[in-house]
């Protein structure tokens, strides 16, 4: 039964920090965005794995929003928004 919860938490801590590091250089260098949308989409597959859907879901628009970033369409306080709730609901 811990098992399934350990991922979870990793994700709240380590991850969680490394994917926002990733986001705001994402805003500076478009090609850091690159891998930004790849961790993500990795997480965001996990979350479906493990019926984890409104996560998944705040994933698949941080996702969105980071391909926006990279075409110049967003400003770093517009992203803000679904990274809190990709934490809250991660």
């Amino acid at each position: 039964l811990l098992i399934p919860l350990t991922p979870l938490i990793a994700f709240e801590s380590r991850d969680y920090l490394v994917i926002d590091t990733l986001i705001k250089s994402c805003h500076s260098d478009t090609e850091s965005c690159k891998s930004a949308l790849l961790k993500i989409h990795s997480y965001q597959k996990n979350a479906a794995l493990n019926k984890k859907f409104s996560c998944q879901t705040r994933l698949l628009g941080l996702e969105a929003t980071l391909i926006m970033a990279m075409n110049d369409h967003l400003k770093i306080q517009e992203t803000q928004n679904i990274i809190q709730a990709v934490k809250k609901y991660c």
